[in-house]
C-alpha cells in the first residue's frame, strides 16, 4: 500500500481533537477527585446518621426505662395502700391489743383507771381476738392487778397454751417492771429452756434487747451471758458453721461495696483492657471506709438516758408486743418490699437487693447466729434497739474480722501487676509508669510503620511507563502512523504525568499530616494513661490502708462493753 498523504487541514483537525481529548482527560481527573470528595462527604453523613441513630436508640431505651420506673413507683404506692388495708382488716384487732398492753401497765402505775374498766376492756379484747396469745395474757394481767388469783391462773394457762415462749417472756418483763426480780428470773429461765440455737424464733431479739439493757438485774448469776456463749459454742461445733458465718458476712460486706466515679480515670476506662479489674479492686478498697463508717456510726450513736427502770421496761415490752406474729409476716414482708421500691423511686432492682438483704429478718425461724446478723445489718426489719445492735456486732466480731480479711485479700490479690494500654492496634503495658520512654518509642515505631506502609501505596509510576501507555492508547484509537506520533503524544503524556504526580503529592501530604496528627494525639493519650496509672496506684494504696481502721475498731469492742448492768437500783454502762 502506498504512503497515505495527510493534509495540513487533517493535522489541524487531529490536533484539535487531541487538545479536546487532553482537556477531557483533565476534566475526568477533576471529576474523579470531585467524586472522591463526595464519597468522603457521604461517609461523613453516614457516620453522623449512625451516631444520631445510636443516640436515638439510647434515648428510646432511657424513655422505656423511665416509663417502667414510673409504672413501678405507681404500682408500689398502690400496693402499699392495699396491703395496709389488708393488715388493718385481718390484724387490726391485734394492734388494738398491743396498744392496750403498755397502756394498762401505765394506768396501773398511777391508779387513774378503775380495775373494773380494765377488766371490761380486756374481756372485750379476748372476745375479738380468739387466736391471739396476748389477749388471755392481758386477762391474766388484769386479774393479777385485781388480786383474782383463780382467774389469773386460768387466763395464764390459756396464754401459755397459745404461745408459751412469748407469754413467759412477757411476764418475765412484767415481773421485772414490778420489781419482782426473783419472779422475773424464774420466767426468764423458763423462756431460755425452750430455746434451740439452731431453730430460734425471731422474738429472741426482744430478749437480747432486755439483756443488753440490763433489765434482769445485771445478769448477776451469769445466766444470760453463759447461755449465749453456750448457744454459740454449740453452733460453732457443727462442721462448716464457722465457714458459713464467714461467707455470710463476706456477702454482707460485699453488698456494701462502694461505687467509684469512673470519670476520675477516663483514659484507663477507654484505653485499658485492665480497667475492669482495676475498677473492681478499687471499689473493694473504697469499701473499707464504708464499712468503718457503718460500724462507727452504730457505736457512736448514743443510747437515750432512761428516766427509770419502769420506762425502760415499757420500751422493751412495747417492742415485744409490737413484734409481728407469724401469720402477719407474709403481708409485712410484701409491705416492706413495696416501701423499699418507693424509697428507691421505682428502681426495682435496687429495691430487691435491699429487700434480699433484709429478708432474713422476716423469716420466723433461724439459728441464733443468723438472728445476730439480722440485728447487726437490718435492725429496722427486726425491731432491735441500738444497744442490741451493738451487742450483736460485738458477738459476731470474729466472723466479721474473718470476712473483712477475705475481702481485703481478694482486693489485694486482684490488683494487676501490669496495666495494659491500647491505642489503635498498638498495645503496651506498665507497672507504675516508669517505662514511659520505652512505651513512647514503641508507639512512635508503630506509627512510623503505619506511615511507611501508607506512603508506599502512593508511589506513582515513572514517566516512561505513563508515556508508553498513553502512546499505545492513542495508536489503538486513531491508528495514526509513526510519523506524527511524537508530535501528538508527547504533550498529552507530559500532561498526564504532571497530573498524576500532583495527585500523588497531594495524597502523600494528606497522609503525612494525618499520621502526624495521630502521633500527637496518641502521645497525649499515652501521657494521660501514664499519669492516671500513677494516680491510681497512689489512690489504691491510700484506700487499702483504711482496712486497718476497720480491724482496729472491731478488735477494740467486746460484748461486755455493751451490756448495761444494774446494781443497788443504779444503772450504769460498762465501757
Amino acid at each position: 500500500m502506498g504512503d497515505r498523504v495527510i493534509s495540513t487541514a487533517n493535522l489541524n483537525i487531529i490536533e484539535n481533537n487531541l487538545s479536546r481529548l487532553a482537556n477531557n482527560l483533565a476534566a475526568v481527573a477533576n471529576n474523579v477527585e470531585g467524586v472522591a470528595v463526595r464519597v468522603n462527604n457521604v461517609d461523613g453523613k453516614v457516620n453522623v446518621v449512625s451516631s444520631e441513630l445510636s443516640a436515638l436508640t439510647e434515648e428510646f431505651r432511657a424513655f422505656v426505662n423511665e416509663s417502667k420506673r414510673i409504672a413501678n413507683l405507681a404500682d408500689a404506692k398502690q400496693s402499699v395502700v392495699m396491703l395496709e388495708q389488708e393488715l388493718e382488716k385481718e390484724f387490726g384487732n391485734y394492734e388494738t391489743v398491743r396498744r392496750h398492753t403498755v397502756g394498762i401497765l401505765q394506768a396501773a402505775d398511777i391508779s387513774v383507771v378503775k380495775k373494773e374498766t380494765i377488766e371490761n376492756a380486756t374481756e372485750e379484747l379476748m372476745l375479738s381476738t380468739p387466736r391471739y396469745w396476748l389477749a388471755p395474757a392481758l386477762i391474766a394481767l388484769s386479774a393479777w392487778l385485781s388480786d383474782n388469783k383463780e382467774l389469773a391462773d386460768k387466763a395464764l394457762r390459756e396464754a401459755l397454751r397459745r404461745d408459751d415462749e412469748k407469754t413467759s417472756l412477757l411476764f418475765c418483763l412484767i415481773s421485772r417492771r414490778a420489781g419482782k426480780l426473783d419472779g422475773s428470773l424464774v420466767w426468764l429461765e423458763r423462756y431460755f429452756s425452750m430455746q434451740d440455737p439452731e431453730k430460734m424464733e425471731r422474738r429472741i431479739i426482744v430478749v437480747l434487747d432486755a439483756f443488753a439493757s440490763g433489765l434482769f438485774g445485771g445478769d448477776v448469776k451469769g445466766m444470760c451471758s453463759s447461755k449465749i456463749r453456750q448457744w454459740l459454742d454449740e453452733l460453732s461445733s457443727k462442721a462448716g458453721f464457722v465457714e458459713e458465718q464467714r461467707q455470710q458476712w463476706r456477702n454482707a460486706l460485699i453488698a456494701k461495696k462502694a461505687s467509684i466515679d469512673e470519670n476520675e480515670f477516663p483514659i484507663l476506662k477507654k484505653h485499658s483492657n485492665t480497667w475492669g479489674k482495676l475498677k473492681d479492686v478499687l471499689e473493694i478498697a473504697e469499701t473499707h471506709d464504708v464499712i468503718y463508717n457503718y460500724f462507727s456510726d452504730i457505736f457512736n450513736t448514743p443510747v437515750e438516758n432512761v428516766a427509770s427502770i419502769s420506762a425502760k421496761i415499757d420500751e422493751i415490752l412495747d417492742s415485744l408486743v409490737k413484734n409481728y406474729d407469724t401469720e402477719e409476716l407474709p403481708i409485712r414482708a410484701q409491705l416492706r418490699k413495696n416501701k423499699l421500691a418507693i424509697e428507691e423511686n421505682g428502681e426495682i432492682d435496687r429495691a430487691n437487693k435491699r429487700f434480699d438483704l433484709e429478708y432474713k429478718g422476716y423469716e420466723e425461724y433461724d439459728d441464733f447466729s443468723q438472728h445476730l446478723t439480722n440485728i447487726a445489718l437490718a435492725p429496722e426489719s427486726t425491731g432491735a434497739l441500738i444497744p442490741t445492735q451493738k451487742l450483736a456486732i460485738s458477738l459476731s466480731k470474729q466472723w466479721i474480722l474473718d470476712a473483712h480479711e477475705d475481702l481485703t485479700a481478694k482486693s489485694r490479690a486482684g490488683v494487676p501487676i501490669e496495666i495494659e494500654v491500647a491505642i489503635d492496634n498498638w498495645h503496651g503495658k506498665t507497672r507504675d509508669g516508669v517505662n514511659a520512654e520505652e512505651l513512647s518509642n514503641s508507639l512512635n515505631s508503630y506509627i512510623d510503620k503505619i506511615k511507611e506502609e501508607q506512603l508506599s501505596k502512593l508511589k506513582w509510576p515513572n514517566g516512561k511507563t505513563i508515556a508508553a501507555g498513553v502512546i499505545g492508547g492513542i495508536i489503538a484509537i486513531l491508528g495514526i502512523g509513526s510519523i506524527i506520533i511524537p508530535l501528538i503524544t508527547i504533550p498529552i503524556a507530559t500532561g498526564v504525568i504532571l497530573s498524576q504526580k500532583k495527585s500523588v503529592e497531594k495524597n502523600r501530604n494528606k497522609v503525612i499530616t494525618d499520621i502526624e496528627n495521630f502521633r500527637e494525639s496518641s502521645q497525649v493519650i499515652l501521657n494521660g494513661f501514664l499519669a492516671e496509672v500513677v494516680d491510681y496506684r497512689r489512690l489504691y494504696s491510700l484506700k487499702d490502708k483504711e482496712s486497718e481502721k476497720v480491724i482496729d475498731f472491731l478488735k477494740g469492742i467486746s460484748p461486755e462493753q455493751f451490756i448495761t448492768v444494774q446494781n443497788n437500783s443504779r444503772v450504769r454502762q460498762v465501757l
